[in-house]
């Protein structure tokens, strides 16, 4: 039996969901809230004391895990089985749980356990774990800043004869299985340590983490790095460098108190650094001393140029079913909202607000910005459910539109806020005539490794993966040329195609 109380952390979820349009999708999203009820009588086949099946899965970057071969190794394993369409599932996901564990007593920390999450849902593709569902059948992208394997396999939920997501089943190197219910990360290290007599991790280990983020002029920046301490030892001081490449150009001392997975933000003094340019920052020492753990101790990013607007824009808001929940503003570089949207018509279909002319549909706005001067602009876009824009069937999100051109695009996946400083600059103008960029594309995608360009004149392309690494580097593409990336793992990679004028973004799928 389940236990009543896991339901607590993770099923924050948007019951309202329960009456929206039942098709293939809303079946699914209607189970996930169905199990607040059905989870309390739902039990897996696979019972505590049982020899957990053996298994081989491959996971999304083509590497190959075998569960004997861990235990082999004295390694205990750990199982998230999931479903990329489950609320509750996500919750879990991003609440930091299973990170911590990983880089406590995973491949991030002391290497005595190993935690693989597994898609079990049959008719999920690969793609919806990269975020990338046109049916909107995924809850964003789970792969993203997911630092333990993750792997789509249905097989393996079978095997534990699991009725429900999420389900997690810890195996000691004994084979012997036990259900867990998690609550927090520090929770899941002393279950895992008590169960299968593991150690309790490392005394320094922090890890920073840095996004990448625009400015909207050329000169000084400030990154903020958001540090996590994931050591057993309270962190009190810590020494940050700024590289670039393998030059230290900036150092921030930071002091104060950081407890065990606790996050600080730390803001690097405002130094001048170049747009489109990658930098790191690295962790030099902890408490005064370098950290035991001296793996994944950097963060890699790049620093972009916020694209340039007129005057004359239009807001493009596409709702979910729960558009009294849905809101968004624009403010300019003092903080001034200069234009803002929502909430819209609440719904009467049910308590909840579902429904009603403005839900699932795409809300236009109009809009002249304030001044005859160059401005920088700030988008700050709200769900007061806390869940974002999420209650649909189809991709919600919100877009700006000037000159004929998509500046600003943003998916309604987050959870109460998203907001993107620098998002863009405005010339003072009014219907400043649209500039004809280089369309700049590559084909096919997803590839087998073989990409081709068109739209290009003598450009420079950098790839990297999704942990930021830099994978890929050519210059002087033209149009037709075509590289060679077989030697790649399978997976997602980001690709910056540059002319020198202009800058563009891509994701590359191989597979």
């Amino acid at each position: 039996m389940v236990p009543a109380g896991y339901l607590l952390p993770f099923f924050t979820y948007k019951i309202k969901l329960i009456n929206m349009k039942i098709n293939t999708i809303m079946k699914k999203l209607l189970f996930a809230a169905a199990c607040i009820f059905t989870m309390l009588t739902a039990q897996a086949q696979i019972e505590d004391g049982d020899i957990a099946p053996d298994f081989t899965v491959t996971d999304v970057f083509g590497v190959n895990h075998t569960l004997s071969t861990y235990l082999a190794q004295g390694k205990t394993v750990v199982l998230d089985i999931s479903a990329t369409w489950c609320g509750p599932c996500w919750n879990l996901h991003n609440s930091g749980t299973f990170k911590g564990l990983h880089y406590s007593l995973g491949q991030g920390g002391t290497g005595e356990v190993v935690i693989l999450f597994i898609e079990g849902d049959d008719a999920t593709g690969v793609n919806c774990l990269f975020g990338d569902c046109p049916e909107n059948y995924t809850q964003g992208n789970w792969v993203e800043n997911t630092p333990y394997p993750v792997i789509n396999n249905h097989e393996v939920a079978d095997l534990f004869e699991d009725v429900y997501f999420p389900a997690v089943f810890m195996i000691c190197p004994t084979g012997v299985v036990t259900e867990l219910t998690p609550f927090d990360a520090q929770d899941l290290i002393d279950v895992v340590s008590e169960g299968c007599g593991t150690s309790q991790g490392i005394q320094k280990n922090a890890r920073p983490k840095v996004d990448d983020f625009l400015v909207c002029d050329e000169g000084q920046a400030a990154p903020v790095v958001h540090l996590t301490n994931y050591g057993t030892e309270t962190l009190t001081a810590a020494t940050l460098n700024l590289l670039d490449g393998q030059t230290v150009v900036a150092t921030k001392n930071f002091t104060g108190s950081i407890n065990t997975f606790s996050e600080e933000e730390i803001t690097f003094d405002p130094i001048a650094i170049a747009t489109g340019q990658d930098y790191t920052v690295k962790v030099a020492s902890i408490n005064s001393s370098v950290q035991l753990n001296a793996t994944a101790t950097t963060s890699s990013f790049s620093l972009g140029l916020a694209p340039q607007s007129n005057n004359n824009i239009t807001v493009l808001v596409k709702t979910d079913f729960y558009p009294g929940d849905i809101s968004w503003a624009i403010k300019n570089s003092e903080g001034t909202v200069v234009a803002t949207g929502g909430p819209y018509i609440v719904g009467t279909e049910d308590d909840f607000g579902y429904g009603g002319p403005d839900a699932n549909v795409t809300k236009t706005h109009e809009i002249e910005l304030p001044g005859a001067t160059p401005d920088c602009y700030t988008v700050e876009m709200y769900d007061n459910w806390g869940d974002g824009w999420t209650g649909s069937n189809e991709p919600t999100g919100m877009k700006i539109v000037s000159g004929g051109e998509v500046i600003f695009d943003k998916s309604g996946r987050f959870k109460d806020e998203l907001i993107t400083p620098s998002a863009f600059k405005s010339t003072g103008l009014l219907n400043a005539p649209k500039q004809q960029a280089d369309q700049f594309s590559l084909y096919p995608n997803p590839s087998k490794g073989i990409v081709s360009f068109s739209g290009v004149k003598k450009a420079d392309i950098v790839i990297a993966d999704i942990s930021g690494k830099i994978v890929y580097t050519a210059t002087g593409i033209e149009n037709g040329t075509a590289i060679n990336l077989s030697s790649l793992q399978k997976g997602l990679y980001i690709a910056r195609i540059s002319d020198g004028n202009t800058t563009k973004t891509e994701k590359i799928i191989l597979n």
